[in-house]
């Protein structure tokens, strides 16, 4: 009869770990629902990946994408954009992570959600305005977790053309 060895040290880091993203993704999409952009960029490394792309293009390999940014600074001028320069009808969002899918891998930490989000405008009823899965590359830095890459897919060929707001 053979026995099983656990290694208890890898146990240990998985429990501590998840709960760290877990607080990490509720700190993200509090931000965000509360529409306290400016802190947005801050969840981004320096150097990262931003994208929201359909999922045909994303399942076959081309990168057309509805929105890109590649470093927090171009996350920043997205943010200034919303709050200074651009016009639109007043409207919240809502943001309805799913289930969180944890992974270690040698580039970081390895995640997968999916998302809903529901716009309201204040004259209207809320309409679905993105559904898909995030797939996210978290790093630790400066003793904190932050996004590397965020790849957001949404499953219709189409997006609303309100997508104003961040995923």
């Amino acid at each position: 009869m053979s026995t099983l060895t656990i290694d208890r040290t890898d146990v240990a880091a998985d429990a501590a770990l998840r709960p760290r993203v877990r607080d990490f993704y509720d700190a993200y999409y509090d931000a965000l629902d509360d529409v306290r952009l400016e802190e947005w960029p801050d969840f981004f490394t320096a150097e990262c990946l931003y994208r929201v792309i359909p999922r045909e293009n994303h399942e076959r390999g081309y990168m057309l994408c509805t929105m890109q940014a590649e470093s927090r600074g171009m996350l920043q001028d997205r943010v200034t954009g919303l709050l200074k320069t651009q016009m639109y009808a007043p409207r919240y969002y809502r943001r309805f992570p799913g289930p969180l899918r944890v992974t270690v891998a040698a580039d970081g930490i390895r995640t997968r959600h999916n998302l809903l989000m529901v716009q309201t405008l204040i004259d209207q009823q809320p309409t679905v305005v993105l559904c898909g899965v995030c797939h996210d590359r978290l790093i630790e830095e400066d003793g904190r977790l932050r996004l590397a890459e965020r790849v957001v897919v949404f499953d219709s060929e189409m997006i609303a053309n309100s997508l104003i707001y961040p995923a």
